[in-house]
């Protein structure tokens, strides 16, 4: 009974002796088989050490018992004198992740917890496994991604992005939130190009902005770099990459991958933007491959303008890059547009037909009103174009009309017309520009005005259809009655179809993502329940997730993920001037939406792919994710269509999904593309390589097709297959280069 009565006394001098001493009477009472009284002592020796314990929380408390001489790390909340907190846990192999007040977030092996419970300056401490899984848990559950990362049977493993390279093209990133920092303290970030900064090295060839490498993080020197966008980069990237480190919640879906930060100026003009697009895929896929590492990127931005059909010069150029080496993806955001009017179909099927519609100057577009208007080249040269001008005060009135012209008139050319108004005062200066590229033309005005007091029309005539989009044209809503303007029969209005970004997005290369509701409900930063005030189900399709087809009539999106009041992390030059509910509970972490937050959530289960088959192609990772997405009663409409695309992203089907790729089906030796896919009545193969056999097989392997071609004449490196007569289904595609094979999954409407 002296070991009862001077417990603490001996817990203060020698914790290990008395844990020790506890240990051998347990042996020695099992010896004797005095039952009783092991009962006895085991009450007795919980009790007392639980008293000193009383600083920690119950989740804390139940570790340290179940493994109290382990060196594995967990992460802390500390309440007390942060500068001995701080001595105490480097000088027992831990490292301070943040201070607030007299709070330190801290990572420390679990044996030397109770020795810093025990230290008088010490008032509490806790983990936090407790109160924050419910937050962390709801992207991952809602897209089914905590099973992959427990490793769920049949699954041999769990995955979290070990060994791929994820990268963002974006704002940039809080490179020193602890959700980017491995256990021991270091930089999970293995690069960061930043665009806006000069003076610093420049990578080359690219020759502007300046880049960081790891070291220069960990030593300090790349404070110069932060997120430009009100932490959207920094957000994005724990969405898809975020360890949860900060407050041991709000993992992202691959949390040990690694990252490279590539962050836009988004003050460039579009045309220079969107070529440092380029470069920043060209970058991130160069130092991958550097690595030996499998890489997907993602790109939470774009352009609303363009052709939308993937054609133009920066869509193909990142497309090659995508599929000039297997172990690479590219997903991005579909945009946020789907409720505005923004786009116009102009479909004339007789000569007598002329219609128009009406562009406002708003100088938050620039100072022109901006007309581009894309059509294929047999549906477009008989069309004829004219801009006039409009009063709408105090009665609406035509003012001026100017030449009508055709396409081929303005191939090549500038043309510079002056529109003038009935009383000869000048209204306007207007550039007229065609061009004709891949099979599509782009006809344009710009429109220069003199004076705000004039809505401007774009009137077309003769047979014909193209298709334009513009933030500037004037919606159903805002149009006079016929009884006030007769014209206005005439009107042709914007739609809600399209609205789509436009270049990269359009690829069939790209995994372009739309949004469905994640949440409504989270646990704020003072610990008080947050709800939306709009009311919606979770799960349920984002009303501003923007929508396709492409131009060209092909699927976008392919695939929704969750997006709507989702937690990650915040940029730390954000937190402090964002409201207390926009923050989660431990104030490191902050609430985003739209198809910015919904796209690296698939860039992750990308990304989880690659980490098991690093040698998948952009092919198979789509087929993987789009052919295996959840689909219930809140996925509406006939699948796939281009709200939902082929559903809602699950991440456990999706790597299943990947179970028929194996290294030896990966083609390891050549890149393959099989396309179009979802295909109709053929479908065309590239190789690398000369391809001698091409077989067709069934979803249950039966091979039912099969060719072979005689390559003494010259290398067949592109083939045409037509396939009428196969049924609608999954299959695969083997193709046959001398000893090595790859093989894609495909899919028939």
């Amino acid at each position: 009974m002296i070991f009862v009565e001077n417990k603490e006394d001996i817990f203060l001098r020698s914790e290990s002796f008395l844990l020790k001493l506890f240990t051998d009477i347990l042996k020695i009472i099992y010896m004797l088989k005095h039952k009783w009284l092991l009962s006895l002592i085991i009450v007795l020796p919980l009790k007392f050490y639980a008293q000193d314990l009383s600083k920690a929380n119950f989740s804390l408390v139940k570790k340290l018992y179940s493994e109290h001489a382990s060196q594995k790390r967990v992460a802390l909340f500390v309440q007390g004198d942060v500068n001995a907190v701080r001595a105490y846990t480097i000088e027992h192999g831990g490292f301070v992740k943040f201070v607030a007040g007299d709070i330190s977030s801290l990572v420390l092996p679990l044996s030397a917890v109770s020795g810093l419970a025990a230290l008088k300056e010490v008032t509490a401490l806790e983990d936090n496994s407790m109160k924050l899984t419910p937050l962390d848990d709801s992207m991952r559950v809602r897209n089914n991604i905590n099973p992959v990362q427990n490793g769920a049977a049949p699954l041999p493993q769990g995955y979290d992005g070990t060994g791929v390279v994820m990268g963002f093209i974006d704002s940039g990133i809080d490179f020193t939130h602890p959700d980017f920092k491995n256990p021991n303290g270091t930089t999970r970030v293995l690069y960061i190009w930043d665009h806006n900064l000069t003076g610093g090295m420049a990578p080359l060839p690219y020759n502007y902005g300046t880049e960081f490498n790891s070291a220069d993080i960990d030593a300090g020197n790349a404070s110069a770099h932060v997120d430009n966008s009100n932490g959207h980069g920094t957000h994005v990237t724990g969405m898809g990459a975020g360890n949860g480190s900060a407050v041991n919640a709000h993992k992202g879906v691959a949390p040990k991958a690694d990252i490279i930060s590539v962050c836009l100026n988004w003050n460039l003009p579009d045309d220079d933007w969107l070529t440092t697009v380029a470069d920043a895929v060209n970058y991130i896929y160069n130092k991958a491959l550097a690595l030996n590492k499998p890489c997907v990127i993602n790109i939470s931005a774009g352009n609303y303008y363009g052709s939308h059909d993937g054609k133009d010069l920066q869509a193909q150029a990142i497309s090659n890059l995508i599929s000039q080496h297997n172990g690479r993806s590219l997903v991005c955001a579909a945009g946020n547009a789907g409720q505005i009017p923004f786009h116009l179909t102009h479909n004339h099927t007789f000569s007598g037909d002329t219609t128009f519609t009406w562009f406002n100057y708003n100088p938050f577009y620039g100072n022109a009103i901006y007309v581009e208007m894309w059509g294929n080249a047999s549906s477009f040269t008989q069309m004829k174009f004219a801009i006039g001008a409009d009063k709408t005060s105090p009665v609406y009135e035509l003012q001026t009309m100017g030449t009508y012209y055709n396409v081929t008139q303005n191939l090549g050319v500038l043309n510079t017309d002056t529109l003038y108004g009935t009383s000869g005062n000048r209204i306007a200066l207007v550039q007229r520009f065609a061009s004709l590229a891949n099979g599509r033309y782009s006809m344009i005005f710009n429109i220069i005005p003199d004076s705000t007091q004039y809505r401007f029309r774009l009137s077309t005539t003769n047979p014909g259809a193209f298709d334009l989009w513009s933030f500037q044209m004037t919606p159903a809503s805002g149009l006079p009655t016929p009884l006030q303007f007769p014209d206005i029969v005439k009107y042709v209005a914007p739609d809600l179809n399209q609205t789509i970004v436009s270049s990269f997005s359009c690829s069939d290369k790209v995994i372009t993502v739309g949004e469905h509701k994640n949440r409504m409900t989270y646990i704020d930063c003072a610990n008080n329940l947050f709800t939306s005030t709009t009311n919606y189900t979770p799960g349920s399709l984002a009303p501003q997730s923007s929508h396709g087809p492409t131009r060209d009539g092909r699927l976008k999106p392919e695939i929704c993920a969750s997006g709507g009041m989702s937690i990650a992390a915040g940029a730390y030059n954000v937190l402090p001037n964002l409201p207390i509910t926009n923050k989660a509970l431990g104030c490191m972490h902050i609430r985003d939406g739209g198809t910015s937050t919904a796209s690296p959530v698939v860039a992750g289960i990308a990304a989880l792919i690659l980490q098991r088959f690093p040698n998948a192609t952009w092919q198979d990772i789509k087929n993987c994710i789009t052919q295996n997405a959840m689909v219930d009663s809140l996925v509406t409409g006939t699948i796939p269509n281009n709200e939902w695309g082929y559903g809602r992203a699950d991440g456990f089907a999706a790597m299943l999904g990947c179970s028929y790729l194996t290294t030896a089906e990966l083609g390891i030796h050549h890149t393959l593309d099989v396309y179009p896919n979802p295909f109709n009545d053929e479908i065309k193969i590239t190789s690398d390589v000369t391809i001698d056999r091409v077989m067709l097989l069934d979803a249950t392997g039966r091979v039912i097709k099969e060719y072979q071609f005689n390559t003494t004449n010259g290398a067949a490196k592109r083939i045409k297959l037509s396939l009428p007569d196969v049924a609608p289904g999954f299959y695969l595609v083997k193709v046959f280069s001398g000893k090595s094979e790859s093989v894609a999954r495909l899919v028939r409407y």
